[in-house]
């Protein structure tokens, strides 16, 4: 299953970027979740995909220059995202 899993991530990596979400992270959310099953595994890749799916949503809020607090209100450095305060 670990394997089917890598192998839906990588057929969206296929799809035009204009088609696709922008990522907040600098780490995309598919590249993140890619790592993590490959290197632990299917429940861990599972776990991962939720963690960063209720994460990556609108709704982040920047605190200061340094921080932002993303939809699921945990606060996360704004040098791990991809995005500019």
């Amino acid at each position: 299953m670990r394997y089917f899993l890598l192998l839906i991530i990588r057929l969206y990596w296929l799809t035009p970027e204009k088609n696709r979400r922008r990522c907040l992270f600098k780490e995309t959310c598919s590249r993140y979740v890619y790592r993590i099953t490959r290197q632990q595994g299917l429940g861990a890749g599972l776990a991962a995909l939720k963690d960063r799916r209720r994460k990556c949503r609108p709704g982040y809020y920047y605190i200061n220059k340094n921080a932002v607090r993303m939809a699921d209100c945990c606060i996360v450095a704004a040098e791990l995202l991809n995005v500019k305060a």
